[in-house]
């Protein structure tokens, strides 16, 4: 017979052993979950900060919209005065 052909689990021969196995099972599967844990608030903290950040930057971005429409309100009105004024112009022309 070959090495690769079979192999043979042992089986604990006593109750105590099959606990004694169940629970070096429990205890890595603890473990195991505690990683996982771990993992998860590392990744929800690098969540947070990005999240602080593009509040940051919708901050920056809501400021810079307002400054823009403020601007753009006072080009508007300015443009209707040159206006209303080319126009009192031409009508002062055309008597």
């Amino acid at each position: 017979m070959t090495e690769n052909a079979a192999s043979l689990f042992a089986f604990p021969a006593r109750e105590d052993d099959r606990l004694r196995l169940a629970l070096r099972g429990l205890v890595t599967a603890l473990e195991a979950q505690g990683e996982a844990v771990a993992a998860l608030r590392g990744e929800l903290a690098g969540l947070a900060g990005s999240m602080q950040a593009l509040d940051s930057s919708f901050t920056t971005y809501r400021a810079e919209l307002d400054t823009t429409a403020t601007a753009a309100r006072q080009a508007g009105a300015e443009a209707r005065l040159l206006e209303r004024t080319a126009e009192d112009w031409l009508s002062a022309t055309r008597v």
